[in-house]
């Protein structure tokens, strides 16, 4: 018989972070810069989530009618990333012609190398390649099972944060998610070649598209306007991604999808030497579980840019929600930028326990907007100090100072909402 747990090795910490992607890299690196003796648990070998695996590699927004709205160590990784040759400023104007002229191109490799040393310099302590499997709030913390490659890790922490995406952690400790009723779809990053669009028979795929046995998602407008980009549509329908069950028919979805649109693709004159030159290692996933927060952000308080009392940071980019045919945008008002609140990231009824990221408390059109990646490294550097100052402080995360945590934010260059 196998005892319940064979545990191999412990460890205690002031704060863990559970997932090293676009938030939770910048929450641990915030919590060691603050004071926290900090562990950073990542699922893959590399940091950056969805960046870095599913390379969505171009994060925003930063800026907001050509003033600067995020910053703190998250900024620090893309400029040392610009500095080492990997990225390039896009021009910043007051009103660009289209929003995501000013996200910020990275290079993957240049990025992922930045983000480890960044851990490093902090004192973070990391362990890739591991997933928690069990998670207990106590009358002091939270006790978590960490399962990595040759066993089991039993951790110990002051605070915890959720920095997983998918509220895996809060999911786990006992606390209540929603979802939407239809989740956005998922994106799988890809580059094709070897063909002269201009020679391409777009009239043939318009014809032949009618009768072929293609994915529900692809029509052939999209299509054609992804072959102009080098790309082939793969908008794939997600549910509940947040579980292994769900994410493993996504990508066996994605990629039978895949073969049969390139297959079609090449039956068609001027694509018949089309290759496929790259794939992400993940399929990018917009959406899945949110946590029930002490706050919801809505869509009105979002796009209106309601401040809050306990306002942590700054977000801008539209309402941007995704169907499997199109997208359902709003934009703000003139010199409207909106803001989150710190109570977003604490699950109800936790003590402490934070989320950053994606899964903060909000509505299906809000978590359109602020699960992007520039709002997620934002509410991650949020958490990260919230809970270096309540684990040094020995509080619960509802009772950090808002005036302390905002000190907090500014001595790592953080910017902070004024009043």
């Amino acid at each position: 018989m196998i005892s319940k747990y064979n545990i191999h090795k412990k460890v205690i910490a002031d704060v863990i972070v559970v997932g090293g992607g676009t938030s939770g890299v910048f929450a641990a690196i915030a919590a060691a810069r603050t004071g926290a003796k900090t562990i950073l648990i990542e699922k893959n070998s590399i940091l950056g989530g969805t960046i870095t695996a599913a390379s969505v590699n171009f994060p925003g927004l930063f800026f907001a009618w050509g003033k600067q709205i995020i910053s703190g160590p998250c900024w620090e990784a893309i400029e040392k990333t610009i500095k080492l040759g990997g990225a390039e400023m896009p021009k910043i104007s007051f009103k660009p012609q289209k929003h995501w002229q000013e996200q910020i191109k990275l290079n993957r490799f240049i990025y992922t190398a930045v983000l480890f040393e960044m851990c490093r310099e902090s004192g973070v302590t990391l362990i890739t390649n591991s997933m928690i499997s069990a998670a207990e709030e106590s009358s002091t913390g939270v006790n978590l099972i960490i399962t990595e490659k040759t066993g089991l890790i039993e951790a110990n922490a002051k605070m915890v944060i959720d920095a997983t995406g998918d509220a895996n952690l809060v999911t786990i400790a006992g606390y209540e998610t929603v979802k939407s009723s239809a989740q956005q779809p998922a994106t799988l990053q890809n580059h094709i070649s070897g063909y002269d669009f201009n020679k391409v028979d777009t009239i043939e795929i318009k014809e032949r598209i009618k009768s072929a046995a293609l994915p529900e998602h692809i029509n052939a407008d999209r299509l054609i306007s992804y072959l102009r980009d080098h790309k082939i549509d793969m908008h794939i329908p997600c549910v509940d991604a947040d579980t292994s069950e769900g994410k493993t028919k996504l990508e066996q979805k994605t990629y039978t999808s895949y073969i049969q649109v390139y297959n079609f693709l090449k039956s068609i004159k001027g694509l018949e030497n089309l290759n496929v030159d790259f794939a992400a290692e993940e399929t990018g996933v917009r959406e899945t579980a949110r946590i029930v927060g002490e706050t919801t952000v809505t869509a009105e308080d979002y796009i209106t840019g309601f401040m809050y009392p306990d306002s942590i940071c700054y977000a801008f980019y539209p309402i941007d929600l995704h169907v499997l045919n199109g997208i359902k945008q709003k934009f703000h008002p003139e010199n409207t930028v909106s803001k989150i609140p710190y109570r977003a990231l604490i699950p109800k009824g936790s003590k402490y326990i934070l989320c950053a990221g994606r899964c903060i408390s909000s509505d299906s059109y809000a978590n359109s907007a602020v699960r992007v990646q520039a709002v997620c490294m934002a509410t991650g550097q949020a958490a990260g100090c919230a809970a270096t100052l309540a684990a040094c402080k020995g509080t619960a995360s509802n009772g950090v100072s808002y005036d302390e945590l905002c000190k907090s934010l500014k001595a790592i260059n953080a910017i902070v909402p004024e009043k």
